[in-house]
């Protein structure tokens, strides 16, 4: 019995050992804390952080859906505590490219988030987070059209939501509103791409052909959302002129982009007379009726929409077919100098009016005086500037600093008055095997849109510009062979 029981005590040593060795640390994890001490959840945490670091995005994934299961044992199924690990699972989807996987994570931990958080700035932050998301996998161009339709309308609910949450939390005068503006303002770019309006964006996204779709009501409902982050800025915190100034330029940036140069101009101006030390009364600065009426007949407007927005109390919404693209883009749009037309959006749970106040639609400075009072002046529009110039959007284009390599591609060019870009020429052209050369750039670049150059108060061309591009824009690795200039 005793020899037996030596012998048993062997065999276990020798197995235990042979665990040690070959068994994931997991299994050492289990002989340590117990199957499902909450302990575990640190060591798998502080191991997988470590294995992102190095790239090891696979490995990472394994420990972190181990620990959020841990989560769930230990604290329940809708436990605060699996979120780190369901976000740090999701970066580590998204840096190995599986994005179909990391959207169906990002749609579990929407739900997740919507049950365990509470009202206040963790929830702000969660919102945010899942609009520019779902922003990402629009540039990314991840999905089919349909699909395309419906998370614009996601993106877009997102942020309305965050707006929502940011002025309960913190009320209708705080900076802390900026955030959720901002991503209303992408949303109408994105909108505006998808549906054919504007020039080249940033990433991958496709854009349908330019049709007869609403133009005209596209550019006022997005301009309602440049007039509440306006009115937010210039009369509730008090912003320098320069920021005024700045936000009048946004303004012309988007109805330039959107085709209603008339306006963009109106814009501009505004924004140079601030800049020249005048002082803007009501009338110089907000737009009339006739003058939001007034758009190029050139650019084939499009006529307004008729569908009521989303519900600004839904995370999501589904919806199977291209109305999504009418009903994202639904904010209250100016339609009187002073007044806001709120048939789109009539409820008063409207963020966008709640965050405007009885102010809403109200474009133009409240200082008064005569326009040629004089202020401090500063410099602006004496350079041209790629659009969408927006925070929160890559360029276009990635522009090299510094000198040129032997590989790399440079090209000379201008802007002409209509912000495109003409006078192209080649100073170094690589060549390269393969089909992806660098033509792409060029395509790319003749696609772009420009904020141009404003002498006298009018755009002018600009003067030469020299670009310099490396291969990551058209080549795979090692595929530029020799230089070739013209």
């Amino acid at each position: 019995m005793k020899v037996f029981s030596t012998g048993l005590v062997l065999s276990t040593v020798l197995t235990v050992a042979t665990l040690t060795l070959t068994a994931p640390m997991t299994r050492a994890q289990d002989g340590l804390f117990g199957a499902y001490n909450p302990r575990q959840q640190e060591t798998l945490w502080n191991e997988a952080i470590y294995l992102q670091s190095n790239g090891q995005h696979s490995e990472a994934i394994e420990k972190l859906k181990r620990a959020a299961h841990l989560s769930r044992i230990n604290d329940g199924l809708n436990a605060r505590s699996q979120l780190p690990f369901i976000r740090a699972e999701i970066r580590s989807y998204r840096a190995a490219n599986q994005l179909e996987i990391a959207d169906k994570r990002q749609d579990y931990l929407s739900r997740l988030e919507a049950s365990a958080l509470p009202s206040g700035p963790e929830k702000i932050s969660a919102l945010l987070a899942q609009a520019e998301w779902h922003q990402f996998a629009l540039i990314a161009n991840i999905d089919d059209e349909e699909e395309s339709a419906s998370r614009m309308a996601k993106a877009w609910n997102f942020y309305r939501k965050a707006l929502d949450e940011s002025v309960a939390v913190y009320g209708d005068s705080a900076e802390e509103l900026i955030p959720a503006l901002e991503g209303m303002v992408r949303a109408q770019y994105l909108l505006a791409a998808h549906r054919g309006v504007g020039a080249a964006m940033p990433g991958q996204m496709t854009q349908q052909s330019q049709s007869a779709s609403p133009q005209k009501g596209l550019f006022k409902r997005g301009l309602s959302v440049f007039v509440a982050m306006q009115q937010l800025k210039r009369d509730k915190l008090g912003v320098s002129r320069e920021v005024q100034a700045e936000d009048l330029i946004r303004m012309g940036d988007w109805a330039w982009w959107t085709g209603n140069r008339i306006n963009a101009i109106s814009f501009y101006q505004d924004a140079l007379s601030l800049a020249n030390g005048k002082s803007l009364g009501e009338t110089e600065e907000t737009p009339s009726a006739s003058e939001l009426e007034t758009f190029d007949e050139a650019n084939n407007e499009l006529e307004g929409d008729t569908l009521a927005p989303p519900p600004s109390d839904s995370l999501e919404i589904k919806a199977p077919n291209a109305e999504h693209s009418d009903a994202i883009a639904q904010v209250a749009a100016p339609t009187t100098a002073g007044t806001q037309d709120r048939s789109v959006a009539a409820s008063s749970s409207d963020p966008v009016v709640q965050a405007l106040g009885d102010g809403a639609g109200h474009i133009g400075s409240t200082t008064t005086g005569s326009s040629t009072d004089l202020y401090p002046t500063f410099r602006i529009l004496d350079t041209p500037v790629a659009l969408p110039a927006v925070p929160g959007f890559d360029p276009v284009l990635d522009i090299k600093q510094g000198e040129p390599a032997e590989g790399d591609l440079v090209v000379s060019f201008n802007i002409s008055a209509t912000g495109k870009v003409v006078n192209l020429e080649r100073i170094q052209f690589p060549a390269v095997e393969g089909t992806r050369g660098p033509e792409r750039v060029l395509r790319r670049l003749k696609k772009m849109r420009f904020r141009p150059v404003f002498e006298g108060g009018k755009p002018v061309k600009s003067e030469t510009i020299t670009w310099v591009f490396e291969p990551k824009h058209w080549a795979m690795p090692g595929s530029v062979t020799t230089e070739a200039s013209t």
